[in-house]
């Protein structure tokens, strides 16, 4: 997560975020196989704008146990830092843009495996498979988005928490298990299907949990309030999905068959929302044929998510949200 601020307390914010105590990154080996025999260990760097609207580079490249987010990065890409290196301000000349009369502020952001890092990318140590995005958009709004959809299934292959629950609704059994089928079948081991009245408190809070229900169902609605803290540029509202543009102003309404997936760090975890390491998706609709489209997109079309801060589905297709 990378921004720059307009005052000093957010300057300081970011520092005490970014702060590079690594030393000079080194060139990374893009070549299949180690000069001692060993198949190399690969991650993905991707590139993208706009909250995943375009992708700029995508590149795999090997890295060595002790290897950073930051020199993968350089590894790939031309990259332009400030404040001692722990301040990512451009990559391939493409460099924070700020207006003060417009209000327009626009920078880096990282993810790993869709999730927010609560360290900065000198300090994050990459592990063979990661999937490292980084994000250039528009922070007017919404200096902070927990998660994102674009590196699906990654975010449920950590095992840095107590495993996946999928919690449904009446109604969606048979698209949790097939939900589950799928994830399995993607590595994913430790994943249960539970009716969501019956979710332990426990799993709860330290679970990664996909939640398949509508606007009513007690823990969408809890999400759904929380829309803005989450940092949601999308949410329900009586039957319809309402999307905000990057400033947060109303961008659009979708009604009867229209779904939503987007996701967060889990809000129930103790630790809190930028400290969490399991996360919450969200996979509802306006209605019960809503829902089970945004079920059927993880199972059989989850490459339409790719890179994606979160997504709307209608009849017509996907569209990227904000």
């Amino acid at each position: 997560m990378f921004k720059k601020a307009g005052s000093l307390s957010l300057v300081l914010l970011a520092l005490v975020w970014l702060c590079n105590c690594a030393a000079q990154p080194t060139e990374i080996e893009n070549s299949q196989v180690t000069s001692s025999g060993h198949q190399a260990n690969r991650v993905t760097i991707a590139v993208t704008r706009d909250f995943g609207r375009e992708l700029v580079l995508q590149k795999e490249v090997e890295v060595q146990d002790d290897t950073s987010a930051l020199k993968a990065l350089m590894a790939v890409a031309s990259v332009e830092t400030k404040y001692g290196g722990g301040f990512v301000s451009a990559i391939n000349g493409i460099s924070s843009e700020y207006s003060v009369a417009g209000g327009k502020k626009r920078d880096w952001f990282f993810y790993v495996n869709g999730i927010a890092s609560k360290v900065g990318a000198s300090d994050f140590i990459l592990r063979p498979g990661d999937i490292e995005q980084w994000d250039f958009r528009d922070w007017s709004y919404h200096h902070f988005v927990p998660a994102i959809v674009g590196s699906y299934p990654k975010p449920f292959l950590s095992d840095y928490n107590a495993g996946t629950v999928i919690v449904y609704e009446d109604g969606f059994a048979s698209d949790a298990e097939a939900l589950r089928a799928s994830l399995k079948n993607e590595g994913v081991s430790r994943i249960s299907c539970l009716q969501y009245d019956r979710l332990p408190p426990e799993d709860k809070q330290m679970a990664n949990l996909i939640i398949i229900a509508g606007e009513e169902n007690d823990l969408i609605a809890e999400l759904n309030r929380m829309h803005k803290k989450l940092g949601f540029y999308a949410y329900l509202q009586t039957g319809r999905i309402v999307i905000l543009d990057a400033a947060g102003n109303p961008a659009g309404e979708y009604g009867a068959g229209s779904s939503l997936i987007q996701a967060t760090q889990n809000p129930w975890n103790p630790k809190g929302i930028g400290a969490a390491a399991n996360v919450v998706w969200m996979v509802t609709g306006t209605d019960a044929s809503g829902i089970k489209r945004a079920a059927d997109i993880l199972i059989n079309r989850a490459k339409e998510l790719r890179h994606a801060c979160a997504i709307v589905a209608t009849r017509d297709g996907v569209i990227k949200v904000p």
